[in-house]
């Protein structure tokens, strides 16, 4: 019976107890007592790659005035590595992560270190490129690595629908090492091309040893040496020599150890195919070819084969090299034009093929031009010989370039530019540019050829303004120039005045300086 009335009053107590509800938790709040103060901004954001990001959120510990805070900013998302930005409290950084539709994730952890106590902020970003037309230059610093960086200028990026003024100018700075996590490229850059297809947009940069591609909208490294082959190259045989573009049949090339690889740079595809043999089936080795990097006139790209001291042609299905079947009479064979080193080749006025060539002891050098014919017959002729071994400086060249509107090869040694008029049976040449201080020394010259994309002011004493403005295709050259004492480079655009006749434009304040790089190895027109 006791038992019976212990069972009884232990079950009443846990009724009653039961039905109190116990308030006393309602009423405590935790509070951090670390505060990440926003001031009302959002948190969600946008920006352009290589814009410099700014966040300023107002940190303390409640009750404390000298508090020892520590501040991480991470980033993350978007399959890449997570990656600490900055570690003050107001966060000021360089976009370097990839455009991507989907936004990446930013914690800021602010951390007493006196007591481990911690506090969290996150945000988002969207991340948009703001890459697009303009000259890619690639630079060294160290003389062993390479970026690039981007100028977006009048000169080399205004259009029909985007115009720039002088004041808008934009350069980009190392944006190479920027997107890829500070890493440069390996080797000096020999070569630098853009296609861009159906959305198949592509960026190639060649070194002495390797070959790589990016997407030019956001400069982060994509395949690289083999993955770009269809059929693995061995090791021993990954010597880039030649980069080239053919703009009318949509077809990049690359002579890798003197045998020619075709890429088609339509429908996405991004691989070099197997190598291309002679149409005779004969060996050859490939030293040099031309580019057509602009308009679709039919023309075909041609390589020099030193082997057997010929020209070879490429057809419109980029299915072998076709062996040249001459017209006419002429001062050369096409076929046979000698065993000689091939310096330069280009397209010159009327689309005709100019090249350079230097004997193999070194003791003269030629030009020989010869018109290419289309792409869909495997005829060409001869045009003419000449023999630049007299003319000033020739044998001391840094580079060469010619102009589809003139007859005429302009060339450069380290302090000087000529031009060489072909035109007529005595072919003159003329100075048009010298580097005045002793520590510069021009690296290379290019003529503009891209067309519809660039603007050049040309001087112009009938106008009130003292100048006009054209497009700068085939009308501006750029010199560039290093200085030994600084180690710096810069280029130089200059206006090409008097079309057939070479001659640069003298008055200083119509050239164009582009300064602040390291030693220049190549420059290319970026045409996405």
């Amino acid at each position: 019976m006791k038992i019976k009335f212990i069972i009884l009053m232990l079950a009443m107590v846990g009724y009653f107890t039961s039905c109190y509800d116990d308030k006393s938790n309602d009423s405590i709040k935790t509070i951090n007592p670390l505060v990440i103060d926003m001031g009302g901004v959002p948190t969600s954001m946008s920006a352009f790659l290589l814009d410099t990001l700014e966040i300023k959120p107002v940190v303390y510990k409640i009750g404390s005035d000298d508090a020892d805070l520590s501040y991480k900013w991470e980033i993350s998302g978007n399959d890449i590595i997570p990656f600490v930005l900055d570690s003050t409290m107001t966060l000021k950084a360089i976009v370097s992560v990839a455009p991507n539709s989907n936004p990446y994730t930013i914690i800021l952890t602010v951390t007493d270190n006196r007591t481990n106590l911690q506090n969290y902020e996150k945000f988002s970003l969207s991340v948009y490129s703001n890459l697009g037309k303009g000259l890619v230059v690639a630079d060294t610093r160290d003389g062993v690595n390479t970026d690039l960086n981007l100028i977006m200028s009048q000169n080399f990026t205004e259009n029909f629908l985007q115009q720039f003024d002088e004041k808008d100018n934009t350069i980009l700075k190392n944006v190479y090492s920027t997107t890829n996590n500070g890493k440069l490229i390996e080797g000096l850059a020999t070569a630098i091309m853009t296609s861009f297809y159906d959305d198949n947009r592509i960026l190639t940069v060649t070194t002495d040893h390797s070959v790589l591609q990016m997407d030019p909208f956001d400069y982060v490294q994509g395949m690289v040496d083999n993955e770009i082959f269809f059929i693995p190259i061995p090791e021993e045989r990954f010597k880039p020599m030649c980069l080239m573009y053919d703009n009318s049949a949509y077809y990049e090339l690359l002579i890798m150890d003197h045998v020619v690889y075709a890429r088609r740079t339509r429908w996405g595809n991004k691989n070099y195919s197997a190598s291309l043999e002679a149409s005779d089936l004969s060996p050859y080795r490939a030293t040099l070819g031309c580019s057509f990097i602009e308009g679709s006139n039919t023309r075909s790209l041609y390589v020099y084969d030193e082997l057997n001291g010929r020209f070879l042609k490429c057809p419109y299905e980029y299915n072998e090299l076709q062996v040249v079947q001459p017209t006419g009479t002429g001062p050369f064979d096409l076929n046979n034009v000698g065993k000689m080193n091939a310096l330069f080749m280009a397209p010159g006025k009327d689309d005709a093929i100019y090249t350079v060539f230097e004997t193999k002891d070194g003791g003269k050098r030629y030009l020989y031009t010869f018109d290419g014919g289309t792409l869909y017959v495997p005829t060409c002729s001869a045009l003419k010989l000449y023999d630049l071994t007299s003319y000033p400086g020739i044998m001391n060249t840094v580079g060469f370039d010619s102009s589809p509107l003139e007859n005429v090869l302009y060339y450069a040694t380290d302090k000087k530019v000529y031009s060489l008029l072909l035109e007529g049976t005595n072919p003159q040449t003329f100075e048009r540019y010298e580097v005045e201080d002793p520590n510069e020394k021009i690296t290379s010259i290019m003529v503009w050829r891209k067309g519809w994309q660039g603007k050049m002011k040309f001087k112009d004493s009938s106008s009130g303004e003292g100048y006009y403005t054209d497009w700068a295709m085939n009308r501006m050259m750029l010199i560039t120039i290093y200085n030994e004492s600084t180690k710096e480079g810069k280029i130089v655009a200059v206006p090409i005045m008097n079309i057939g006749s070479g001659i640069l434009e003298k008055d200083k304040d119509f050239h164009q300086v582009y300064e602040g790089f390291g030693r220049i190895l190549c420059i290319a027109p970026q045409t996405v």
